[in-house]
């Protein structure tokens, strides 16, 4: 496990194990709290050469403004950083989870995006894909 990023919101690092760069959100972040981490998984994506992503959000939630940000700025972002397979682990189906999805959706570069309820389904997934 290579440690990236680390904040009192967030913890970024790349796990050898699945080859993904993950986001592990440790409580609510808005604006600048919320984006810079996202942008750093960025970062590490094309360090690494990335092609999968798993975002674990189930210890937050994301606020409607940022939800905004997340699909109109950051996700093209993503995709031109070359990931394809993005896995994200939730409490619940939230409407932030809808609008990433309609995003993704809209897009015209592949991608699989899968959200899960846990973390071990979410890192099964992701581990059955070769990078």
């Amino acid at each position: 496990m290579m440690h990236f990023y680390f904040s009192d919101k967030a913890h970024i690092f790349w796990d050898d194990v699945i080859e993904a760069a993950v986001i592990r959100w440790n409580s609510l972040a808005q604006e600048d709290e919320f984006r810079v981490p996202l942008n750093k998984l960025i970062e590490l994506a094309v360090i690494k050469k990335a092609r999968k992503v798993l975002i674990d959000k189930s210890h937050s939630m994301v606020m409607t403004e940022d939800a905004n940000w997340l699909s109109v700025e950051w996700l093209p972002k993503l995709l031109n950083a070359g990931i394809q397979y993005t896995a994200t682990v939730s409490s619940e189906n939230t409407i932030t989870n809808i609008d990433m999805r309609q995003a993704i959706g809209k897009s015209t570069t592949a991608l699989s995006y899968h959200d899960f309820k846990d973390i071990h389904n979410a890192v099964g997934w992701l581990s059955g894909i070769s990078a």
